[in-house]
């Protein structure tokens, strides 16, 4: 009988929490369904390197072959795409005397260019603005102003006011716009949620911003590198409340974006600007490494795989290298008076520095496009694979993308090469869409979305 009562007790402690089970998993379905998803929520991606291990995309595209939909965009903005669920999320500055920005030649032989950046702010007023899209149509849910004004300072005639790109999450998306000083959070709905006010200031020969915030566990780190100061700030996600504050001296302008690197030791919030490159613990801000000597302002950001991370600056003047350094670095990394190497140096390959695009890494190979020529060196060595011109490039601004076995370049002309991911030079499809592309793509899933100066494009099967 107790043998009985025992077996009767266990089958309905069984069902009970069968039960519960199931009652949990309905519960948490979405939020597992989510977790599983391949996003695009921030520049360049999940983590920051421009890699969709999961998303499927078409190899050839146009306006008449896998478009979805293509969608006018307000205003003018370099600012990447970024995609969280069924969610588009896109900065916008709208003004009231439009312009819109050159492609690369025409504004490099502007006057404005050529007098140094003296011409004065423009006289116009600016909305900045977060714009939500649904990605399945295209068509824009909401548009919400963070910031009005005239802005102080002018930028160069390819340049945007809208060139920093968001970043999202399940609670909602956060905008920076750094013409405006202006940090904000907004919610799915397109409510604020908080916003902060960090200052405006003149960049190196007024070209204007780019900088991307970066997103990482609740924490929102801005890098704010200018002629003025020079900061890195991280703020609580959910309040906008100031966690921590590091600053740099003397100041100087940096485009470049924060990497949050999750190596083989630990994970490391890497930090480029001036001559100058840096590791933080993400938590505290507290140094981990520095490394100094090499010219790292321009607009390439740093890469990275479990390994090492790769970075460097093209400069017009000299030759310049591609660095890959070790994970595990400590304290001063300096390449020393009269050195070429960095302490923790994998390798380093003179006039094999990216340009104005970051460089990818997939399955072992490091990508870089200059201009309209890709490089592609083995990770572990830096033994050059294959160098190669894009067929119908002019010059690539946009960072190249990896989707599952498939390397992206997308050249401002609206040209488009894909690439088998490995060390053959390998075009697997060529594209071509009319209009002018400086913002790297966003893709989650089956579908690739391109921002180009009048349009939002959405590529899918």
């Amino acid at each position: 009988m107790v043998a009985k009562e025992r077996l009767n007790a266990w089958r309905l402690a069984l069902r009970c929490w069968t039960a519960r089970g199931l009652k949990l998993a309905t519960l948490f379905l979405p939020v597992l369904a989510r977790a599983a998803s391949d996003d695009w929520p921030q520049f360049r991606g999940p983590d920051g390197n421009g890699v969709s291990s999961q998303g499927r995309i078409p190899v050839e595209w146009s306006n008449a072959r896998h478009l979805a939909w293509k969608v006018r965009v307000p205003g003018s903005g370099w600012s990447q795409p970024v995609i969280f669920g069924h969610w588009v999320f896109l900065t916008t500055a709208v003004s009231d005397h439009p312009t819109r920005p050159k492609d690369y030649a025409s504004g490099t032989s502007d006057p404005h260019t050529v007098s140094g950046g003296k011409a004065p702010a423009p006289d116009v007023r600016i909305d900045w603005k977060v714009l939500a899209m649904d990605l399945r149509s295209g068509e824009i849910q909401w548009a919400s102003t963070v910031a009005s004004g005239r802005p102080r300072y002018p930028i160069h005639p390819s340049n945007t006011f809208a060139s920093e790109t968001p970043a999202a999450d399940a609670r909602g998306v956060y905008a920076w716009f750094g013409a405006a000083g202006t940090v904000a959070a907004l919610d799915h709905s397109g409510r604020l949620l908080w916003r902060r006010e960090l200052g405006v200031f003149r960049h190196q020969e007024n070209l204007g911003g780019g900088s991307s915030p970066r997103l990482h566990q609740g924490l929102l780190y801005i890098q704010c590198f200018n002629e003025e100061q020079a900061f890195l700030i991280c703020l609580d996600a959910r309040e906008g409340r100031e966690r921590w504050r590091m600053r740099r001296d003397p100041p100087g302008t940096a485009w470049t974006t924060p990497l949050l690197w999750r190596n083989e030791r630990r994970t490391e919030l890497i930090v480029c600007g001036q001559k100058r490159i840096t590791s933080h613990d993400p938590l505290t801000g507290r140094e981990l490494w520095r490394g100094s000597g090499v010219d790292m302002s321009g607009p390439s950001s740093p890469t990275a795989d479990r390994n090492r991370l790769y970075f460097g600056f093209r400069s017009p003047l000299r030759r310049t290298r591609l660095y890959a350094l070790n994970a595990g670095a400590e304290g001063d990394q300096s390449v020393a008076e009269g050195a070429k190497s960095f302490r923790c140096e994998a390798w380093a390959l003179s006039g094999a520095a990216p340009g104005m695009a970051s460089p990818v890494v997939a399955d072992g190979c490091v990508y870089v496009v200059n201009e309209a020529v890709v490089g592609c060196y083995d990770a572990a060595s830096g033994r050059e694979h294959f160098k190669e011109r894009l067929p119908g490039f002019r010059c690539a601004v946009a960072s190249p993308t990896v989707v599952g076995r498939q390397v992206i370049f997308v050249d401002e002309s609206g040209s488009a090469v894909v690439l088998k991911v490995g060390s053959t030079f390998e075009i697997v499809g060529r594209s071509k869409l009319d209009d002018t592309f400086w913002a790297s793509p966003a893709a989650a899933r089956d579908a690739l979305v391109l921002r180009g100066v009048d349009y939002l494009y959405c590529i899918r099967d």
